[in-house]
């Protein structure tokens, strides 16, 4: 009697591994993938945050611009209690710049920035509101903002009027915490 060798030794080990290594493969795909959306939801929210933060700036600058008490004070028509502290959605504010003049020109041109900061919520609210007085002039006006660092260069204004324009910026995290890699910021300019 003859021995027989058995030539298939080990091959079904070798398509277990195979299996086993293509299952994994496909596995940590879909893991990658799933952390990659997950980073992505989060970054999504967090920016949805900032923004929202923002967006209450803007309409709390814009409603306290629209109060005739509150808009005699910025325009310094009323001097008491000036600068005015103004709060936002029940949080009193931090001044941030104690100066708000930024200019008195001949011809009754006055210039105004206020800049206000909130600790809202874990957010932080950054806002910047400019006014310009032109109501004593004839003609049309341009006043250069280059210098403050803020998204516009300029501000144009028309004759007999009183020009505004507001910078909201929104942060996910509180105002303390700016030096985080995970601060994301979001801004909103209006000019009317």
């Amino acid at each position: 009697m003859g021995v027989k060798l058995k030539t298939n030794q080990g091959f079904a080990l070798l398509i277990t591994l195979v299996v086993v290594s293509v299952v994994l493969a496909i596995g940590l795909s879909l893991l990658f993938i799933t952390t990659k959306q997950y980073l992505l939801a989060v970054t999504a929210s967090e920016s949805e945050k900032a923004f929202q933060a923002a967006q209450i700036g803007l309409e709390c600058m814009r409603y306290h611009r629209a109060q005739p008490s509150t808009r005699e004070k910025l325009l310094r028509e009323d001097t008491s209690n000036w600068p005015p502290s103004l709060a936002c959605a029940g949080v009193v504010s931090n001044i941030v710049n104690s100066n708000p003049v930024l200019s008195g020109g001949p011809s009754g041109v006055w210039m105004y920035k206020y800049q206000y900061r909130y600790n809202f919520n874990n957010s932080c609210i950054d806002t910047s509101l400019y006014m310009a007085d032109y109501r004593e002039t004839s003609s049309n006006q341009s006043y250069n903002i280059t210098s403050q660092n803020e998204g516009l260069t300029e501000i144009e204004c028309t004759a007999g009027t009183v020009c505004t324009i507001i910078f909201a910026r929104g942060y996910n995290r509180p105002c303390d915490q700016f030096d985080s890699i995970l601060t994301i910021q979001r801004e909103i300019t209006v000019e009317y």
